[in-house]
């Protein structure tokens, strides 16, 4: 069976320097950096953080209820490497962390940050 994943993309960086998130898709696609061995990885929802400051939780909420309305399960989430690159280097004020700890207590899901490395 299927793992179901969603990916959080900065909506800052999505469409700048990662067109299309096509490097998350392909990481995905082809089993490499955060999904080398994962076996089948599908994704199931692509969602933007909110932007700066970022209403993450909110966002991710409505998808999980459109989910669940189409019986689909999300076995984890992932911060797209942009959120990752946006954390690190362009002063994004979001709290990973704590946002990390909100959604796996909430949605009962493990959190990842970043997808890929390309």
């Amino acid at each position: 069976m299927a793992k179901h994943i969603g990916i959080v993309y900065c909506e800052r960086i999505q469409d700048t320097s990662c067109v299309g998130c096509a490097k998350c898709y392909k990481a995905v696609n082809e089993n490499t950096f955060a999904f080398e061995d994962a076996g089948d990885v599908r994704v199931v929802f692509k969602c933007g953080c909110g932007d700066c400051p970022g209403l993450v939780v909110p966002k991710v909420d409505l998808q999980m209820t459109v989910l669940d309305a189409l019986d689909v399960t999300v076995d984890e989430i992932y911060f797209g490497t942009c959120v990752k690159k946006a954390t690190t280097l362009m002063n994004c004020p979001m709290n990973v962390e704590g946002v990390t700890q909100v959604m796996e207590e909430k949605f009962g899901v493990p959190v990842h940050m970043g997808t890929h490395d390309y």
